[in-house]
């Protein structure tokens, strides 16, 4: 029973060191615009079934006896984060669910389609490349509704790399709550591409790779689709920030460091009675 019970420590130790690593993560990411907080949940290990005799002498069972927790799962909260004012007009923010289909900078334009080549994310601190290209802060481009790249200029198809010109797109841009992208001074206006917001049907297949970045799990399908109109909303000028509360994370640390530290010392007891019971198995012999 003693060495039951030294399992059982060993576990749950195990359990809340996997939790308190789950519990860092969201803390470093507190100020990371964008980011998803990962939650994680236990389970039990093999309940054995506790018997006992009646007074009669008939076995019934008595309840039952954990052998200590283990992670079960870990997931993504995809929670709604809070927005700030950011004053950039290439800076959107989602109210509700979505992400921003984003492609790899190195993929050319007439490779053929091929998902390993794109990432979403929530993250819209947006900005243009010395050719007018919407990409985010890694350089990776934002795809529009067609798959094609986002072209931000008065004549998408000139290769005018004008810098004054796109200053003046940037100050007459204009991202609608659906995505659509237009400019618009006196002198000019123009519809030009629209934003593409994807989803998921099943959230549970897709995992963080870093940087508020998402993907399908390797070898599940989580039903990838292109959100409509009205199922979203895109608020320009803003960012959306982590999901992360800094004073439930620091609480959540404090309890496991706690639960750490009394299950080591009832782990030092055990061990001790359990040293004491072998010697003195060995002296009685």
């Amino acid at each position: 029973m003693i060495s039951r019970g030294i399992a059982s420590l060993a576990k749950g130790m195990e359990a809340l060191i996997n939790f308190e690593d789950v519990t860092a993560h969201n803390i470093a990411n507190v100020t990371t615009a964008g980011f998803k907080r990962t939650n994680i949940t236990f389970q039990n290990i093999l309940n054995s079934k506790v018997e006992a005799k009646n007074a009669l002498g008939i076995k019934t069972e008595a309840g039952s006896l954990s052998i200590g927790p283990r992670v079960d799962r870990t997931y993504i909260d995809f929670s709604q984060g809070g927005l700030m004012e950011s004053n950039n007009k290439l800076d959107v923010a989602f109210q509700g669910d979505g992400f921003f289909k984003v492609r790899y900078q190195d993929i050319p334009d007439n490779a053929p389609y091929d998902e390993r080549n794109y990432y979403y994310q929530r993250t819209g601190n947006f900005a243009l490349t010395d050719d007018n290209f919407l990409v985010n802060k890694d350089g990776d481009y934002i795809m529009d509704v067609q798959n094609r790249r986002i072209r931000i200029t008065r004549d998408p198809d000139s290769q005018d790399k004008n810098e004054m010109n796109r200053l003046e797109v940037e100050k007459d841009l204009i991202i609608a709550e659906n995505g659509q992208i237009s400019l618009n001074n006196p002198n000019f206006s123009a519809n030009l591409q629209k934003i593409q917001i994807c989803d998921f049907e099943d959230k549970t297949k897709i995992s963080g790779v870093g940087e508020a970045k998402y993907l399908p799990i390797y070898g599940q399908n989580p039903g990838v689709y292109t959100k409509q109109d009205g199922t979203f909303s895109l608020q320009q000028g803003k960012i959306e920030m982590s999901n992360a509360n800094t004073i439930k994370e620091m609480l959540n640390s404090i309890n496991i460091s706690r639960g750490y530290e009394s299950m080591s010392t009832i782990l030092k007891t055990e061990s001790e009675t359990l040293g004491q019971g072998i010697a003195l198995g060995n002296i009685s012999r």
